[in-house]
């Protein structure tokens, strides 16, 4: 009885030894994992294009001062109008809050797409609304048009021209002049919005 179960448990002994040498071989002989759908998919992916850059991200980087101040919330109101005739629109960005604003209006940005980015061709102050564009060029440019009053200035449109690399910094002063008409109204006398 004794030789019979040792030889059981020698045999027993045996078959677990021969049994996990051949699981073992069988996991080394297994073949490569074909890539599925979903891993041929994240290895073949290209790096993904950066967004383009928002109006609102370009006012919030440009304006830390007056994003982050106490002295009121920053407001604007956007356009796009293409201005230089090549096919993409520029932007127009009308700025306000009490750190862009005086008693003869806030500010005008003309900003410009360059890639993903947004590029400052001008920023015009003591502009009040509407702002629009008219039908003439000056150096390739479309000519802005946009409303004086306030802080002793006679009431007005103005034409700010452009003088190859920007438009006037003051719609008060030369190189603005008078014009006749707003031209094609882009932003209207309206409240603006709030920057979140």
């Amino acid at each position: 009885m004794r030789r019979t179960t040792s030889l059981r448990i020698r045999a027993a002994s045996v078959l677990a030894l021969a049994l996990g040498l051949s699981l073992g071989a069988c996991k080394q002989d297994k073949a490569p994992v074909e890539p599925t759908a979903s891993t041929a998919v994240e290895e073949s992916e290209e790096p993904t294009e950066a967004a383009p850059m928002t109006v609102e991200d370009w006012i919030r980087a440009h304006n830390k001062e007056a994003v982050s101040s106490d002295l009121g919330k920053l407001q604007y109101a956007t356009a796009e109008v293409d201005l230089d005739g090549d096919g993409t629109p520029e932007v127009l960005a009308y700025l306000g809050g009490p750190m862009l604003c005086g008693t003869g209006g806030c500010n005008l940005v003309v900003l410009k797409r360059d890639g993903t980015e947004l590029r400052k061709v001008s920023e015009i102050s003591v502009v009040q609304l509407p702002v629009g564009v008219l039908n003439t060029k000056t150096n390739g440019w479309r000519d802005l048009a946009v409303t004086v009053a306030g802080g002793g200035v006679t009431e007005g449109i103005r034409r700010l021209p452009f003088d190859g690399k920007t438009y006037a910094e003051n719609a008060t002063v030369a190189p603005a002049t008078e014009s006749a008409t707003i031209g094609k109204e882009l932003i209207p006398e309206a409240p603006l919005k709030p920057l979140d």
